[in-house]
């Protein structure tokens, strides 16, 4: 099995840089100290994204995860590289089959991983509604593309509500003919609601390092445009990961984000700035690979993880 995902992840990394139009980034001028505060930023949105996952397995019952925190973060961040691989499960089955051969009980890695994916999306599209829709610059935009956004977000957030979302990964497991889960992985409100916080947090700490990037290109961005700038990245990567279809959210990212990037800056310039950040953001994918893995190289090699539920596993050595 890692074999085959460790395949599968250079074959399709390697189609996402061959696909990149690198023609469009002649003679483009750079400003380094924009690109690295950037950089920063971003990184750190993603070990934002490693504390909110461990606050939701604790939250759904699996325990004394900080003793394993530098094991776990590393299988985050292999799983994170899974969104380059098609199909929008690859991340999730990826951290189900990593670090279940830690100790973690895999019902409750499956149900973190997909209330993780619903959250995210539910909160990228609430922050970008409204920070897109206060700026009288979209309602340009044709409205059955707003309306759209609208129902997306009102259908995750119906299905946040606990009830609903058990439900449903209930009726999922009955579909599959497999065995149901216990009440006790059930999520509780307070804990989707934390959650949906925390990860419009982190929309904003990402959409920041977005509009920094776009600052590093086209000097000319005001402050005033940066809210718009965190808006248009929240709804591209909320569009992309509904994108179930495209790896890494391939093309439709872009297509928004060149569409909306075009309201603030030429649109040439737009289409620029979009071809940056996607080397930039594949380019942070791999540094959040490689200082996870670090600790591992320098850890004692076993990590102990005590998960409730009968189908944790025994933890196995890194």
């Amino acid at each position: 099995m890692p074999i085959v995902f460790y395949v599968a992840l250079a074959v399709f990394v390697f189609l996402y840089v061959r696909s990149v139009d690198w023609a469009q980034l002649a003679g483009v001028e750079w400003n380094w100290w924009w690109v690295a505060l950037a950089t920063a930023i971003s990184l750190g949105f993603r070990y934002w994204g490693v504390g909110i996952w461990f606050f939701l397995l604790r939250r759904l019952g699996a325990r004394d995860l900080r003793g394993s925190g530098t094991t776990l973060t590393f299988v985050y961040a292999k799983s994170w590289m899974g969104r380059y691989i098609p199909g929008a499960a690859t991340w999730i089955v990826g951290k189900v089959y990593f670090a279940s051969r830690h100790g973690v009980s895999k019902a409750r890695l499956g149900v973190s991983g997909l209330l993780e994916g619903a959250l995210q999306i539910a909160a990228t599209l609430a922050l970008a509604l409204v920070l897109l829709l206060v700026d009288p610059r979209t309602h340009s935009l044709d409205v059955w593309l707003v309306v759209l956004m609208v129902v997306a977000f009102v259908g995750c957030v119906v299905c946040l509500v606990p009830r609903v979302f058990f439900g449903l990964i209930q009726l999922a497991l009955r579909i599959l003919r497999r065995r149901p889960l216990d009440d006790d992985v059930r999520p509780a409100l307070g804990t989707v609601v934390v959650g949906a916080g925390l990860y419009v947090l982190g929309a904003v700490i990402s959409g920041t390092a977005y509009y920094f990037i776009a600052l590093a290109v086209y000097p000319a961005l005001r402050v005033q445009d940066a809210a718009f700038v965190i808006g248009a990245a929240s709804m591209a990567s909320a569009i992309s990961m509904l994108a179930v279809f495209a790896p890494g959210g391939l093309g439709v990212r872009e297509g928004v984000q060149g569409l909306l990037l075009a309201i603030v800056m030429p649109g040439p310039v737009a289409l620029v700035v979009v071809v940056v950040t996607r080397i930039w953001s594949l380019a942070v994918d791999a540094l959040f690979l490689l200082t996870a893995a670090i600790p591992t190289w320098f850890g004692s090699g076993r990590r102990k993880v005590v998960a409730v539920g009968p189908d944790a596993e025994a933890p196995e050595q890194v």
